[in-house]
């Protein structure tokens, strides 16, 4: 007899197969940290920076950056060690996957995690929240026109009101 004829030693006909894998998800989705017990001051502190990491970028910088905390991938920059600015070569970068500082950035008006124009990457607000507006570079934000209502006529409605 062959290697692949028959039933191996301690198998009786077929051959079933049963168990899961070895690295099934339990428990539904993965989620970082399942096991570990954490301190109150961790999880805000690990929520801050969090914020903080996604605010004054664009919407798919901040897609990156929370998909890396929702997996543990993300690896916090040391405070003491801050990276160099693409732009102005200075050690002034606080965040990590970042390539410009945040005066650069402002001035340039650049994303500064994939430094693309505000055309190609629309800021996100400063809450960490993407904005819904288009980036138009006009420097107008929500902010600014606190109270204020703006209203839209269409070519129709202004020729009728001459008239």
């Amino acid at each position: 007899m062959g290697h692949g004829d028959g039933p191996r030693k301690g198998q009786s006909g077929k051959s079933t197969h049963v168990h899961g894998g070895k690295h099934v998800n339990r428990g539904g989705a993965f989620k970082a940290h399942r096991n570990v017990k954490r301190a109150v001051r961790d999880v805000d502190a690990e929520n801050a920076l969090r914020s903080r990491a996604c605010a004054g970028v664009c919407r798919r910088c901040v897609q990156k950056v929370q998909w890396r905390f929702q997996f543990g991938k993300y690896k916090a920059r040391a405070p003491s060690n801050k990276g160099n600015c693409g732009e102005c070569k200075l050690k002034t970068v606080a965040f990590a996957y970042r390539s410009l500082c945040d005066k650069c950035a402002k001035e340039r008006r650049l994303c500064p995690g994939c430094v693309k124009p505000p055309e190609l990457a629309r800021l996100a607000d400063g809450d960490g929240a993407p904005s819904d507006g288009e980036g138009d570079g006009d420097g107008s934000s929500d902010e600014d026109l606190d109270g204020v209502v703006i209203t839209h006529l269409s070519d129709d409605d202004d020729a009728g009101a001459e008239a």
